[in-house]
């Protein structure tokens, strides 16, 4: 039974957190959990009405952030980037619960000191714990995935929200079926 879709915009060819002074433990955080941007990125995607740099922060215009408003989607928050008038790094605060066990999902150097793991693999296929038809909106994964201080959520959307998604040409969005159940399980 489809779930809903995963969402990957197209890379923005940058990073965020370049020229960020950070401390010991931030590679074992998240981009959440840092909850911090440079002050100085420039996004060189100008055209581009959704994009991610390559340490996972998404990046949104304003027509993006128009579309979300007229909708009214719930749960999202637009932090301004001061380098980049009109573009914004979209967050999302509807978090689901990812099942880490089922996509057995790996967990890597754990530090006691910082609380949190150099790196968490295993982020698709998207397994989520509850196995029912996420609702119109943007959702993200209590897990965050990937390296050091660039890990960072799956995103996803309802059925309703990738077609009207799919309806207002945002063509840089991929989508990917979020399924109750996939080929390799039994």
């Amino acid at each position: 039974m489809l779930l809903g879709y995963s969402i990957s915009p197209s890379d923005n060819k940058c990073n965020m957190l370049d020229d960020v002074v950070l401390n010991q433990c931030s590679k074992y955080s998240n981009i959440y959990e840092l909850n911090a941007i440079n002050p100085t990125y420039s996004n060189k995607k100008r055209k581009v009405n959704v994009s991610c740099t390559y340490d996972g922060f998404t990046i949104v215009s304003d027509v993006f952030k128009a579309f979300c408003e007229a909708e009214e989607y719930s749960g999202l928050e637009f932090i301004t980037l001061p380098n980049s008038p009109g573009f914004y790094w979209f967050k999302i605060n509807n978090v689901v619960e990812y099942d880490t066990v089922r996509r057995e999902t790996r967990f890597i150097n754990y530090s006691e000191e910082c609380q949190g793991y150099e790196e968490i693999i295993g982020a698709t296929p998207v397994c989520l714990k509850c196995n029912i038809p996420l609702a119109n909106g943007f959702f993200r994964s209590d897990v965050c995935f990937g390296s050091y201080a660039g890990k960072s959520p799956i995103e996803m959307v309802g059925i309703e929200t990738k077609q009207k998604l799919s309806a207002a040409g945002f063509k840089e969005i991929f989508f990917k079926e979020i399924l109750d159940k996939y080929d390799w399980e039994k």
